[in-house]
């Protein structure tokens, strides 16, 4: 299924921006009365007939409306700390899109070393992503906030942080009792040299559980697809 993406929508006509019209009319040669599919990032897949092609609009009329499209079980929220190389921050993004991912918060740790993201950029693959795989929720890609400010405010219902400290030993899945379907998953992933031990403290006092991820020592990005995939499979559910 082709999909195109928009959140210009008002009374049952969608637009399409010069990006989407330019890929939809030029390269793929969509002409009028053709059929269309749209998602809006909110959950919803579009049924469209394109009515309208000039020089400002690609309109398109709404046939019929897909709520909650392959709606998930659980909210997953990954709060990560941002590494040095932009395309591997990309990566991860497009990668916990595919497997489905809510929220995405970026977190600077003591030992973090990208003090800046893009986050045009970062949005950009994640509507990419969406398109390709067929999911019609745009996650939420937060800015750039200290590590203390987030685990203060932070209210997700499941919280847990991974690191690398030899005595942690439980998984995501020992936990698995108490998180219910239909509830917030919160894991903290932390920066290539991990989180420092004032920062696991802190997590802890905040209401977060120390996890592993396994034996193996995975670079922030792989860790942050490892665990968007536990939240997901706790239950089951893929």
């Amino acid at each position: 299924m082709q999909l195109f993406y928009s959140n210009t929508i008002h009374d049952n006509i969608i637009f399409l921006d010069n990006d989407e019209k330019r890929h939809c009319i030029n390269v793929l040669r969509y002409k009028i009365n053709d059929l269309v599919n749209v998602v809006d990032g909110k959950g919803n897949l579009y049924n469209c007939r394109l009515s309208e092609i000039n020089r400002q609009n690609c309109k398109l009329e709404v046939i019929k409306i897909h709520t909650n499209f392959n709606n998930r079980e659980y909210y997953v929220h990954i709060a990560i700390s941002p590494i040095k190389s932009h395309e591997r921050l990309e990566w991860f993004i497009e990668k916990s899109v595919e497997i489905g991912i809510d929220e995405i918060s970026f977190i600077k740790c003591k030992r973090t070393l990208r003090k800046k993201i893009r986050l045009t950029r970062l949005n950009n693959s994640a509507i990419s992503a969406i398109k390709q795989t067929v999911q019609a929720k745009l996650p939420k890609i937060n800015k750039i906030v200290r590590f203390n400010d987030f685990i203060i405010k932070n209210r997700d219902e499941s919280k847990f942080i991974c690191h690398l400290q030899a005595s942690v030993s439980k998984k995501l899945q020992d936990y698995r009792k108490e998180i219910k379907k239909g509830s917030k998953i919160l894991i903290l992933i932390g920066p290539e040299g991990d989180f420092s031990i004032d920062e696991v403290n802190q997590s802890i006092k905040n209401s977060f559980h120390p996890i592993t991820l396994g034996n193996n020592r995975l670079r922030t990005e792989t860790a942050g697809i490892v665990a968007c995939h536990l939240a997901h499979s706790v239950n089951g559910s893929i």
